[in-house]
């Protein structure tokens, strides 16, 4: 595939510049005249550059619109419009340019005699490895009308779950910010006044005022550098953990075993399995072929790990439940109910409650985290405050004391 910057006119002769990718010279023009431009400059670009500018372009997509986007192409094939000319139409009423230029090569592709799954699977960073097998099988069983289906569904409760997850913690991120903010304010604006005033007074000081002033002190003349070290400390993590596969495995074991967000990732990522399972295994994909997909598209390198265990252990003859088991990472309600599934023939049916049970239960989670996280503010506010507050009030309460001595 070759990029190319061009310069045109559209119907309306306005001057458009775009960036395009094509097989050759041939195929751009062609593509060029299905959007009804008139090409006055093209010139090639850089590969690397045209991969950066497609990417940019890409990300713009979110999945609300995807949610939207999949919910058209089902009432689409459920009316029977020909996919080539219906994606045409959809792209003209879309108002992200992004999803209308996809909309576009995907439309000119199949009119062009290329199969929409393959036309869609140019766009796999974008849609995801789960939804372009999805497309596939459904192209191939003939039932994209429910493949569409099911995607839109399954976007649509992702989007609600981080929703309202976003809203749950605005409670508490405010709190830490309020917490933190104070603190940096007392610390480095409060507390070297009171210093030099005991200073002033000659005032013997309890260890914990010198230890808490000690920490001001620190603060104020090194401020900058520890937003700057904390600054590098996170990207240096961030770097480590896309270069380092066995680093990044050890950090996502570590947040599973951190108080609350375990609760999150554990649940999100038995809902995630169950869902795409069943998705999956009602389409027709091969049960190795499914595996090796979930295995892809897990980001949590410990559930990658696990599913990479478990597609090896089913492709030597074991059944799924017998894999989770020994993987030692699956709840035993969640093994027990998918071997049911396996004995009885009922395995996508026992998928569908285990995802609706742990959704329900992340939920929960997410209208009661600020519930749970609650505690820990106030003990930790109430913690920091009273150390503050008896390393004040402890000099003050000496100089008190010799005050009415001398009297």
């Amino acid at each position: 595939m070759a990029f190319y910057q061009v310069r045109a006119v559209d119907n309306s002769g306005r001057t458009v510049t775009r960036t395009f990718e094509a097989e050759n010279d041939v195929q751009l023009l062609s593509f060029l005249d299905f959007l009804n431009l008139t090409p006055i400059k093209i010139s090639r670009r850089p590969q690397f550059i045209g991969r950066i500018l497609h990417l940019i372009h890409t990300r713009k997509i979110n999945k609300k619109e995807l949610v939207d986007m999949f919910e058209n192409m089902h009432l689409l094939v459920k009316s029977g419009v020909p996919l080539g000319a219906g994606l045409w139409d959809m792209a003209e009423d879309i108002d992200n340019p992004a999803i209308r230029d996809m909309l576009h090569d995907v439309s000119f592709r199949v009119q062009s005699g290329l199969s929409f799954s393959s036309a869609m699977a140019r766009y796999e960073r974008v849609l995801g490895t789960i939804a372009v097998n999805l497309i596939r099988i459904g192209e191939e069983t003939g039932s994209l009308d429910r493949v569409f289906k099911d995607i839109a569904d399954h976007y649509a409760r992702i989007e609600d779950f981080k929703a309202k997850v976003k809203q749950a913690l605005i409670y508490p991120a405010f709190a830490l910010f309020a917490i933190f903010s104070a603190l940096i304010f007392w610390l480095v604006f409060v507390l070297p006044k009171l210093s030099e005033l005991f200073q002033g007074l000659n005032v013997q000081l309890p260890a914990i005022t010198v230890a808490v002033l000690s920490v001001s002190n620190f603060v104020k003349n090194y401020i900058l550098y520890i937003f700057l070290g904390i600054a590098t400390l996170f990207i240096l993590l961030n770097v480590a953990r896309m270069k380092n596969e066995r680093f990044r495995y050890i950090t996502d074991r570590a947040l599973l075993k951190v108080p609350i967000i375990s609760m999150v990732l554990y649940n999100f990522n038995y809902a995630f399995f169950s869902e795409y399972m069943r998705l999956m295994i009602t389409a027709g994909v091969p049960l190795i072929e499914t595996l090796e997909t979930l295995r892809d598209s897990f980001n949590n390198r410990v559930f990658k790990r696990a599913l990479a265990f478990m597609r090896d252990f089913v492709s030597e003859g074991g059944s799924i439940s017998g894999g989770m088991r020994r993987t030692r990472l699956f709840p035993s309600l969640m093994v027990r109910m998918i071997s049911v599934g396996e004995e009885t023939g009922g395995l996508d049916d026992q998928l569908e409650y285990l995802s609706e049970y742990y959704y329900n239960k992340l939920d929960y989670i997410t209208q009661n985290i600020a519930k749970i996280i609650e505690p820990v503010i106030i003990i930790t506010v109430g913690g920091m405050m009273a150390i503050i507050m008896i390393s004040l009030l402890l000099p003050i309460y000496d100089l008190i004391s010799q005050i009415g001595r001398g009297f």
